[in-house]
């Protein structure tokens, strides 16, 4: 099995460009076909084909290569090349049926958001051919922007954590820290004495909320504090970085991320998309494939595609 991180899955779904045609697949054992050659497999009505699959690998050539070329023997080689081509229709796989289950529930693009990612994609080099010459066509760029943005979104629902929603004023003793707790009591605003108090640049301007923020990211004496608390009052503890004055509005356990941003932003990241969205994802894959709602085509196997370069 291919070890799968949080990363790798990540920069493979930003990557995926390619438009998947659409068919109608007959789902009785027989072999599929489209328009565009043998297919690979099929997610609802889209079907990748074989065709798809050989871009696909083209595209990861430069990395490919490489990691081809770190093998000491040809078993090694053969290996490599076997992980190389089942991480890339896994994530094939994995791109389709994001998209598949984001369309069933509804899921939209900001406009903002795509344009924002058609501003941040590179230009393509001088004489490109193939899938980098591809982004010259601006219609293309969105829709593989669009694609990448509703990918990602399904990431992040289906990624969880324990989290608290907080916020905190920063100071340097306790002194303070107990006057700021008189101040609340006596009815000025969180927001006005964060403002003009608070020693966390982070925070301050935001009149100290922090948002929600999942377990593991913050030190274990302002997380106690955050899981332990009582809501809405304000409670003082100390850790590292000076006297934190802390009010806890709300405590979820197991709570999606609100966006893709939201999880890279988390330090325990990786762990969590892990212990959470792969188990989640594995048994979505199970599913949809028991309903017939996905089907590798039988006999299909991506092992035996030959790379489409050297």
């Amino acid at each position: 099995m291919v070890n799968r991180t949080f990363t790798s899955i990540i920069l493979f779904a930003l990557a995926l460009v390619f438009l998947s045609g659409c068919g109608n697949p007959r789902t009785n054992g027989a072999a599929l076909e489209s328009s565009g050659g043998p297919v690979a497999f099929r997610v609802g009505s889209t079907t990748v084909t074989v065709a798809d699959f050989s871009k696909k690998l083209e595209e990861f050539r430069p990395g490919i290569e490489q990691y081809l070329a770190q093998a000491q023997t040809p078993e090694e080689r053969a290996q490599r090349l076997n992980e190389v081509r089942t991480t890339v229709f896994d994530n094939m796989v994995q791109e389709e049926l994001l998209l598949h289950l984001a369309r069933q529930q509804g899921v939209g693009v900001d406009p903002k958001q795509v344009d924002a990612a058609v501003g941040e994609a590179p230009p393509p080099e001088p004489g490109a051919t193939g899938a980098a010459s591809g982004f010259r066509d601006t219609t293309q760029q969105r829709v593989a922007a669009t694609r990448n943005i509703l990918v990602t979104t399904m990431v992040a629902r289906n990624t969880r954590a324990d989290m608290f929603k907080s916020r905190h004023i920063l100071v340097n003793d306790e002194a303070t820290a107990d006057k700021v707790i008189a101040d609340l009591g006596s009815g000025k605003a969180f927001a006005d004495l964060a403002r003009e108090l608070s020693n966390d640049p982070g925070s301050k301007e935001q009149g100290g909320e922090l948002g929600w923020v999942a377990r593991g990211n913050f030190v274990p004496e302002f997380e106690q504090a955050a899981f332990s608390a009582e809501l809405n009052t304000p409670v003082k503890v100390q850790s590292q970085f000076g006297w934190h004055v802390i009010v806890v509005e709300d405590r979820q356990n197991q709570r999606p991320f609100d966006s893709i941003d939201d999880l890279r932003g988390a330090q325990n990241a990786q762990e969590l998309y892990e212990t959470t969205f792969l188990p989640w994802y594995d048994q979505y894959r199970k599913d949809a494939q028991a309903s017939k709602e996905f089907e590798i085509t039988p006999g299909f196997d991506p092992n035996q595609v030959p790379l489409p370069f050297g």
